[in-house]
């Protein structure tokens, strides 16, 4: 078992810790939407191209980042890894980021993964480190034990499992806190007596072989104050530190920032430069293709006539051939497309069947793994520059499903048809009047007839490619209609009969408005993420967004030109959240063009409540996501009353986070919105400040932290 000990001296009761070997740790950081951090066996067999992983060394925190991993694990990985720079080892360490393309900086890192000499590394494929939505939904086994001698006999009982809250830490008492192989921590509370601390520790170990965890799992003991950041995760409210150690000049300390430093005017000098970065594949898709679909994890080849429709529950092979100009042999990309409602074994099944495909055309080929929604531009132009995604999908090998094969068969289907700079993507959506968009095209596909909507700003492409779609699409093999012929009907917006209404459920709010109706659109919508996750206030520009792009974790940012919205993440916490309000203003005061807070609307949105007039800039958006397929006029009454339109003024969510409260209210578990829960006593009236704690908050602000914890817990603002 490894033993860690953390700094510290007399007080803490550790022994000298520079008389101890260190050893190094490796850290995997895994997760689309919600990142779990867990310790994994130093070595380079425990890495993955779909995730982040984190090594931490003597005198350098490494951060590795694979080349299939999440922006979000990208993210949460550096911010972990600075964490331990800074909080850890008091800025003294060096942090290095490997990424792909530095393939000396790769060699490097897998030394540092003690690999033998001449041993070659071969990392496992994202596939094989595992799926991200599996991981996330496997609960988490972590157990907090309290290790209590108060009656006289020492108890060791189980009192919660993650997520776990910090108030159940007890400063009188030791706990051992089990993470299964990421780690068995004993926590020695300051008021711990000396059997506690002593049996806290050996009972850890005993944890560690009594439920037979590998040779490597951590054993740790660490004392109140002095947690690391591992410990630290497992628990979802706890407390942000103020670090009061010295520091390097150049460490980054995490404080609470008042308003984001950082220059919003390079957004706007970029613009959308950055959007072509993909298409780095010269050459115009006028090769040869051929297709094939994964069917219980063998691959069957794609009729030639269907070429360009995928179903988003199937995984496809892409190989596709071409001449170089200069060259006279052919070349390969064999690209391995992954639909959204794939599932893990199929992803993993095309994996390995690309990797089949490269080794019988000699290993020269180009591999290109493409996930739904994030198609290559020269992926695209393989297929004229218009692709079609259906709902769907051939079973799995897994899995028992009523039907053998195939794909069932819906008696209607609506399919929505978006240009975006020549690109055209008909995705199928729900077949009701919400999903329309004023912006677009749709196809409507019924037993006797087809309609063909064109939305008020749809342009001159969108209308070509719906009406070609209507004419390719197997109506008796998506609806099981009669293959005779239909009659279709074309209409535009606003001059609908009653019976196109009646086929969609009903008439019904869509996604319309200015924006979308225009027919030229000086302004294109644009998309950002805004984060404190790596230590600093960060705005990023998101590409060819689309709902997926929006990370429940943290807080994005839709310019749409006349409107701005600030899309609200589940998991934001409250400090993002505060700095995210007011970077929005900042953006538009430094947009050259001129604009100004009396030009434009500013609106707050939470997740989950997104009305037509923001989902209408994402194509296909998916109310079964956050909603539970719930319309956006449901969710209003049943969560207002139907007086609330769901979306709220962005100053009046900012003038939440300076308003104050009564001790009454503060006091409680459940506070206002706005309240950031690890520092209540900031939200106290001047007056009730002095009257409570028996100073003012700046003489409290000068205390050490310690004497700030002890002070709250005192009035039960802890």
């Amino acid at each position: 078992m490894v033993a860690r000990y953390l700094e510290g001296g007399v007080e803490t009761a550790f022994v000298d810790v520079s008389k101890l070997e260190f050893r190094k740790k490796l850290y995997h950081i895994k997760g689309r939407r919600k990142v779990r951090i867990t310790q994994t066996e130093v070595s380079w067999r425990s890495l993955n191209e779909g995730d982040v992983f984190v090594l931490e060394c003597k005198d350098t925190v490494w951060c590795w980042v694979g080349t299939d991993c999440s922006r979000l694990e990208k993210i949460k990985g550096m911010e972990f890894a600075r964490k331990i720079k800074d909080e850890e080892k008091g800025g003294r360490a060096t942090m290095v980021l490997s990424t792909p393309d530095d393939e000396r900086l790769r060699e490097k890192f897998y030394d540092q993964l003690d690999r033998k000499d001449g041993e070659k590394v071969t990392v496992k494929s994202a596939e094989e480190g595992g799926d991200d939505e599996l991981a996330e939904s496997t609960p988490r086994e972590i157990t907090l034990y309290r290790v209590c001698d108060e009656t006289g006999a020492l108890e060791i009982t189980p009192v919660g499992n993650a997520p776990l809250d910090h108030g159940l830490l007890d400063s009188d008492d030791a706990f051992i806190l089990d993470m299964g192989p990421s780690g068995v921590y004993a926590w020695i509370g300051k008021g711990a007596t000396q059997q506690e601390r002593r049996q806290a520790f050996s009972h850890a170990q005993k944890f560690t072989n009594d439920k037979g965890y590998p040779t490597w799992t951590p054993l740790c003991r660490v004392v109140e104050g002095a947690e690391d950041n591992l410990f630290q995760s497992c628990f979802s409210n706890w407390p942000r530190p103020k670090v009061d150690r010295q520091v390097s000049k150049s460490a980054v300390i995490p404080e609470k920032i008042k308003v984001p430093q950082i220059d919003l005017s390079g957004l706007f000098k970029k613009q959308r430069a950055e959007e072509k970065k993909d298409d780095d594949i010269k050459d115009d898709g006028s090769g040869k293709l051929k297709i094939w679909r994964v069917e219980k994890f063998e691959l069957e080849e794609v009729d030639e006539s269907t070429y360009g429709i995928f179903w988003d529950g199937d995984s496809y092979i892409v190989l596709y051939t071409y001449i170089q100009p200069g060259r006279n042999h052919e070349s390969f990309i064999v690209y391995f497309w992954l639909g959204s409602h794939s599932t893990t074994d199929e992803r993993g099944a095309a994996a390995l069947h690309a990797t089949r495909i490269d080794s019988e055309v000699g290993w020269s080929s180009h591999m290109v793994r493409v996930v739904q929604g994030k198609e290559p531009l020269h992926f695209l132009r393989c297929f004229g520059r218009r692709i079609t995604i259906l709902q769907g999908g051939v079973d799995c090998g897994f899995k028992n499903q009523q039907a053998e094969n195939g794909h069932s068969a819906p008696k209607s289907r609506l399919f929505h048809v978006k240009c975006i700079e020549e690109y055209v993507r008909t995705i199928e959506v729900f077949c009701k009047a919400e999903s329309l968009n004023s912006n677009d095209s749709f196809v409507y596909l019924g037993q006797y007839k087809t309609y063909i909507w064109y939305g008020k700003g749809c342009d001159a492409e969108e209308k070509y490619t719906a009406k070609m779609l209507s004419q390719k699409l197997d109506r008796q093999s998506l609806i099981g209609a009669s293959p005779l012929s239909v009659n279709t009907i074309e209409m535009e917006e606003g001059n609908e009969p009653d019976e196109f209404w009646e086929v969609l459920g009903g008439k019904a709010e869509y996604a319309s408005g200015a924006e979308l109706e225009s027919l030229v659109n000086e302004r294109p919508p644009r998309l950002f993420q805004l984060s404190n996750a790596i230590g600093i206030f960060s705005v990023e520009e998101i590409y060819h967004f689309n709902q997926d792009d929006l990370i429940e974790d943290d807080v994005m940012l839709l310019d749409v030109g006349n409107t701005l919205y600030v899309w609200i993440g589940k998991g934001a916490n409250e400090i993002e959240k505060k700095q995210s309000l007011i970077a929005a203003k900042e953006f538009i005061k430094n947009d050259p063009s001129g604009r100004s807070e009396s030009d434009v609307e500013m609106f707050v949105v939470k997740m989950g409540f997104e009305p037509p007039k923001f989902t209408g800039h994402f194509q296909a958006w998916d109310p079964r996501k956050w909603a539970g397929g719930k319309t956006y006029e449901e969710l209003v009454k049943e969560h207002f009353g139907g007086d609330c339109n769901g979306v709220l003024s962005l100053n009046e969510e900012l003038a939440k986070y300076s308003k104050k409260y009564p001790y009454e209210i503060l006091v409680k578990k459940i506070v206002p919105e706005g309240v950031d829960v690890v520092n209540k006593e900031r939200y106290l009236t001047d007056d009730d400040f002095l009257e409570l704690f028996g100073m003012t908050l700046s003489d409290y602000d000068a205390l050490p932290r310690w004497k700030q914890l002890r002070a709250k817990k005192m009035v039960k603002l802890f």
